[in-house]
């Protein structure tokens, strides 16, 4: 894990691989994509590794046709 230099409005950028978070306490990953749902590239990959995310996104927004937000807090 890298911390960079600075931070804006409060926000500390992190460079990392967010599905292995550091540190103590809860950790929160923020995925935005776009509503086209394909896995091809960048985060998709990784977060497909977790099996409860990729049929949860699946099922709400490319089966349905319309953008979710999709909280995932592995209950």
């Amino acid at each position: 894990m890298i911390v960079m230099n600075g931070s804006a409005n409060g926000i500390t950028y992190v460079r990392g691989d967010a599905t292995s978070p550091h540190g103590k306490g809860a950790k929160v990953i923020a995925h935005v994509r776009n509503d086209l749902g394909g896995w091809g590239k960048g985060f998709g990959p990784g977060a497909a590794r977790f099996v409860r995310v990729e049929p949860l996104v699946l099922r709400r927004l490319v089966d349905r046709g319309i953008p979710v937000t999709v909280y995932d807090f592995g209950a």
